[in-house]
C-alpha cells in the first residue's frame, strides 16, 4: 500500500497524485542549511540539497514545522500560528528590490544560527521592502481571498502592536471581525503591509521549491504539532474549543508523562483541547488544519499521536508529575475527518506507549507510524519504562491498553511494512552520540543484529543507517547528522530543555560528497531507488 500524495501549487486546488513505494528520506529542517544569511533559507542551497537528494536516489525530503516560532525559544513546534510561515526561511535575494539596497550583512556563524541576530536583520530587510507595497494589487488581494490568512495575520499584527499576550489585549481587539482587519489596514499600514508581503513571499518561495523538489520526484514530508500555542492566532479565534476559563486562562495545560528518558515528566505549557466541543462542530478546525498542511506538503507527520486516544493534562503552575490522564477523542476523531481528509497521506508518530486502539486506527486507515531504532535496540538488564510514582499515574491501566509489540523487540528485518523507520528523529540523540553513551548490553545486542546486514561498512553509524535501510518499513529515514557521523555537537534538539536547540548548521555542502556515493549504493540495494 502506498501513501498518495498530493501537489498543491501556490493559491491553486490542482491535485496531482504520486506513489511513493518502498522509499528513503532525510531530516534536514530549512535552517540548517548554508547560507550566508545566518539562516538556511527556501535559496539556492535548498534546490542543491534537493540536488543531492536526487544524485543519491533518496526521494523524501522530511522538514519540521515551517511556522514561525517564538522569539525566546525560537523552537519549529511552538509558534504563533498553525496556519503561517516562517518568514525567517525566505530567501532575501530573491526579493523585488533587494538588488537596488546596500545593506550590511552581519557576519554571521556558519556553525549554528544566532537567532536573535538574524531576526533582527532579516525584519529591517523585510520592513523595508514591505511598505512600498499595496494590498489592493492583485497578487496580495487574490492572497487574503483565504480567510484564515487573513485572520492569522490579524493576530500577528496586533501581537506586534499590543507587546502582551491575546488576553491582556483591549475589548476592541479580543474577537476577529472584517471590520477589524479593515481599520487594521487602513490605521497600521506599514504593520500590515509588513506581514501580507513576508507571508505571501514564504508561501511563494516554499510552493516554488516545493514544485522544483516534485520535478526531480523528490517529496516532502511535513510535520504538525497536535498542541498549539496558548497565545497563538488559533486559540484567539477558536477559544470555544480549547479548555479555558472565563478570562480565556488555561488551568490546564499539555506535557508528557514521566517516564524512562525524563523522570520528572515534561511541561509543554500548550493550550487543551475541549474535545467535546470540537465533536460538536464536527471537527471543522482539525479538519481545516490538516487540509491546509496537506497543501504545502506531499504528506504529514502527526506529532504525539497518542493524544488523540489519551493525554496528560497538568494543573497550571504544577510539577508534570501531578497532571493526570484523559481520554482524547478516539475513533470519533478519525471517523469524521476521514470523510474530509486523505488520511492516507498521515505519518503517526506513535512513539512511547503505543495503545492497542491506536493500532486498530492506524490498520483501518492505511496510516503509517514509527519505529526509531535508537529506541528498540534491546537493554538486557532494562526493565519496563518507568512511568512515575504509582500513586500518580495509573500504570497497570496504561499498559492493559497497550499494543503487545510495544512489550517486544525485534529485529528491523520484522518490522512490519507500513511504517517508517528512523535511525533517530529531531529529539534524538545523533547516532554517534548514541554509540558514545550506550552501555554493553545494548551494544552488544545491536552487534548481534548486525550479523543479517547485507550492507556492511565496517563502521557503526553506517551499519546503524544499513540496518534500517534493509527492514521492511516503506520508508525509512536517517538525519543529515548521522550520514556524517555526527557527535553530540550536532544535536538539533534535547526534549525538556530550552538551551541551544534548534541551532546547528551544516557549515557547507560540499561536506555530502563524501557519502554521496555510499548513500545512492545503499539505496540501490535495499530496492528504495
Amino acid at each position: 500500500m502506498y501513501f498518495r500524495i498530493s501537489i498543491v501549487l501556490y493559491t491553486l486546488v490542482e491535485r496531482i497524485e504520486l506513489d511513493i513505494k518502498k522509499s528513503s528520506g532525510l531530516i534536514m529542517h530549512p535552517t540548517a542549511l548554508p547560507s550566508k544569511y545566518g539562516i538556511g533559507d527556501f535559496g539556492n542551497t535548498s534546490k542543491e540539497f534537493i540536488d543531492f537528494l536526487e544524485e543519491t536516489s533518496t526521494n523524501v525530503w522530511q522538514v519540521l514545522p515551517l511556522g514561525l516560532t517564538s522569539l525566546d525559544e525560537f523552537s519549529p513546534y511552538s509558534s504563533p500560528s498553525s496556519i503561517l510561515g516562517n518568514r525567517y526561511l525566505i530567501d532575501i535575494e530573491q526579493l523585488d528590490g533587494f538588488d537596488n539596497k546596500n545593506y550590511n550583512v552581519e557576519n554571521f556563524s556558519k556553525e549554528y544560527v544566532e537567532y536573535k541576530k538574524v531576526y533582527d536583520f532579516k525584519d529591517l530587510v523585510f520592513k523595508d521592502l514591505s511598505q512600498t507595497i499595496n494590498p489592493d494589487d492583485e497578487i496580495y488581494s487574490n492572497f487574503l481571498n483565504e480567510e484564515l490568512i487573513k485572520q492569522h495575520i490579524t493576530f500577528l499584527a496586533l501581537k506586534d502592536l499590543n507587546q502582551t499576550v491575546w488576553t491582556s489585549w483591549d475589548n476592541e481587539y479580543k474577537e476577529y471581525s472584517e471590520k477589524l482587519f479593515e481599520k487594521l489596514l487602513k490605521d497600521e499600514s506599514n504593520l500590515m503591509n509588513f506581514h501580507i508581503f513576508t507571508q505571501y513571499e514564504f508561501f511563494k518561495q516554499w510552493n516554488d521549491l516545493k514544485k522544483y523538489a516534485n520535478d526531480k520526484k523528490i517529496n516532502i514530508l511535513g510535520d504538525i504539532p497536535i498542541y498549539v500555542n496558548h497565545d497563538s492566532a488559533d486559540v484567539w479565534l477558536n477559544k470555544e474549543i480549547f479548555e479555558l476559563d472565563q478570562s480565556g486562562e488555561m488551568e490546564f495545560i499539555s506535557g508528557a508523562v514521566p517516564d524512562s528518558f525524563n523522570q520528572q515528566g515534561q511541561v509543554w505549557g500548550n493550550a487543551l483541547y475541549k474535545w467535546d466541543n470540537h465533536k460538536s462542530s464536527n471537527f471543522k478546525y482539525w479538519k481545516e488544519k490538516l487540509n491546509k498542511s496537506l497543501d504545502l506538503y506531499d504528506y504529514l507527520r502527526v506529532d504525539h499521536f497518542v493524544g488523540f486516544f489519551k493525554f496528560w493534562a497538568i494543573p497550571t503552575g504544577e510539577s508534570a508529575l501531578n497532571g493526570h490522564w484523559r481520554e482524547g477523542p478516539r475513533h470519533d476523531f478519525f471517523e469524521s475527518i476521514s470523510q474530509d481528509v486523505d488520511l492516507t497521506k498521515l505519518l503517526a508518530e506513535d512513539l512511547g506507549v503505543i495503545l492497542k486502539e491506536t493500532k486498530e486506527i492506524l490498520t483501518k486507515y492505511n496510516i503509517p507510524g514509527m519505529k526509531v531504532l535508537q529506541q528498540r535496540i534491546p537493554d538486557d538488564v532494562e526493565d519496563l519504562p518507568f512511568l512515575g510514582d504509582t500513586e500518580v499515574i495509573d500504570k497497570e491501566s496504561l499498559f492493559e491498553e497497550a499494543s503487545d509489540d510495544y512489550f517486544e523487540e525485534t529485529h528491523p528485518n520484522e518490522w512490519d511494512y507500513n511504517l517508517a523507520a528512523y535511525t533517530g528523529t529531531h529529539d534524538s540523540p545523533t547516532t554517534q552520540e548514541w554509540f558514545d553513551e550506550v552501555n554493553e548490553s545494548k551494544y552488544r545486542n545491536y552487534k548481534e543484529y548486525t550479523k543479517t546486514l547485507k550492507n556492511s561498512f565496517n563502521n557503526d553509524v553506517w551499519d546503524f543507517i544499513a540496518l534500517v535501510w534493509e527492514s521492511n518499513s516503506q520508508l525509512a529515514i536517517t538525519t543529515t547528522q548521522d550520514l556524517l557521523k555526527l557527535d553530540s555537537k550536532a544535536r538539533f534538539n534535547i526534549p525538556g530543555t530550552s538551551e541551544n536547540n534548534w541551532v546547528w548548521r551544516l557549515e557547507d555542502l560540499k561536506n555530502l560528497e563524501v557519502v554521496k556515493e555510499d548513500l545512492k549504493t545503499l539505496n540501490k540495494s535495499t530496492d528504495r531507488a
